[in-house]
């Protein structure tokens, strides 16, 4: 599903490049627009890899899909609720969101409260302002979690500024070994 216009073309052009003649199971709709209750054990998934939209604005209706707890304007976090109801015990997810998911007040602390208790946020990798220029310069991070068990502790890596990931290896702020086990994360997810 794809709420605007130009992504939409642009994925079912992308199908047709790639053989699919009939390209209907990708719909101009907007994912949230679906209650939440409405989602049964059919609808769960293993995984989930994705980058929702940052900084969207919702309706007051398609707030209204999800529990009062949960309600917001923000549409990353709203994707967040949505994917942790999403996944299967045991399924995995990967995930783009901005730091104000991670560090903000309100609705999104009981968000991340809801995500540590439900699921094992066993990884979160910083990125540098610069990654998504000239589109956006917000802070962003990688979230690894499985959903099934609450959180026991988290490992943060910071990705570094353009210049390659070898400088992990020169930052005292990373523990040994570091490399590897990034990459390990992204084969894995």
């Amino acid at each position: 599903m794809e709420k605007k216009p130009l992504p939409h073309l642009l994925a079912v052009t992308n199908m047709l490049l790639h053989g699919i003649e009939v390209p209907s199971n990708i719909r101009r709709d907007n994912t949230l627009a679906r209650p939440l209750r409405d989602y049964t054990s059919r609808d769960r998934v293993d995984v989930v890899l994705t980058n929702p939209p940052f900084g969207g604005i919702e309706e007051d209706g398609i707030q209204a899909n999800f529990p009062a707890a949960f309600r917001t304007k923000e549409t990353a976090d709203l994707f967040l609720v949505l994917i942790m109801q999403l996944l299967k015990d045991g399924g995995r997810a990967g995930m783009v969101l901005p730091d104000g998911t991670l560090f903000g007040e309100g609705v999104k602390t009981r968000i991340k409260e809801k995500l540590l208790a439900e699921c094992n946020l066993h990884t979160i990798v910083r990125l540098p302002n610069s990654v998504f220029k000239p589109y956006a310069s917000i802070g962003t991070n990688l979230l690894f979690f499985e959903k099934g068990t609450p959180t026991k502790k988290d490992l943060v890596l910071r990705a570094p500024r353009p210049g390659g990931p070898e400088s992990l290896l020169d930052d005292p702020a990373h523990p040994p070994g570091a490399l590897p086990a990034l990459h390990r994360l992204v084969e894995e997810a």
